[in-house]
């Protein structure tokens, strides 16, 4: 028999990203935490997603942003895309992320992006982001896991790791249960011949 892999599902994965600004970057999230963080029933983490959207402007997180779009670049390049799509790639927003024991968030996809991701600033060995395949539609679930009939995925936080993925690529944390602290920066890229639709 031969199976045939068809619309794989893809997410880039990067190391030693920013190593040398870790500390500075933890710091400055610490900081900004004193602003305000919001959690909603879908976001439980302390997030400053709907109160500070624009950390990528900041001088902290200039290296980061420019990683992000180097990174984001390759990753459409190998994915297939022409060159000056990628060129044109930029950030829409970035946050963080501060999550404790119990925190979560729900699957989610990211609207009106093309590109997003996660970089960890702190985590332990028992975080991870899992991610979601929701267009299965099976009466039974196998009783075998294998590579082929998995519907969920999960990648493990580690620090200085990064993450691509297409935004519309259902990911979420479950149920925290490590008294470890985790950090997370999340961003979102788009293309500039999308700023007039937003």
């Amino acid at each position: 028999m031969k199976l045939n892999k068809i619309f794989p599902k893809i997410v880039a994965e990067f190391s030693d990203v920013c190593e040398g600004n870790v500390s500075n970057m933890i710091a400055e999230v610490e900081e900004l935490s004193d602003y305000g963080t919001v959690r909603n029933g879908s976001l439980n983490v302390d997030s400053s997603h709907r109160s500070i959207q624009s950390i990528h402007r900041l001088p902290a997180f200039k290296d980061l942003s420019k990683k992000i779009l180097r990174n984001s670049k390759e990753f459409l390049r190998t994915y297939g895309y022409a060159d000056f799509l990628g060129d044109s790639l930029y950030i829409t927003n970035m946050w963080f992320n501060v999550s404790g024991k119990d925190d979560f968030l729900f699957p989610h996809i990211h609207p009106g992006s093309i590109i997003s991701g996660a970089y960890y600033l702190e985590s332990d060995e028992s975080h991870f982001i899992t991610f979601y395949d929701m267009d299965k539609n099976v009466l039974e679930q196998p009783i075998h896991p294998n590579d082929i009939n998995l519907d969920v995925h999960v990648l493990p936080c580690t620090v200085d790791k990064m993450y691509l993925f297409f935004s519309d690529f259902r990911h979420g944390v479950t149920q925290q249960q490590s008294d470890a602290r985790k950090i997370v920066i999340s961003f979102n890229l788009a293309f500039e011949n999308t700023k007039s639709l937003r």
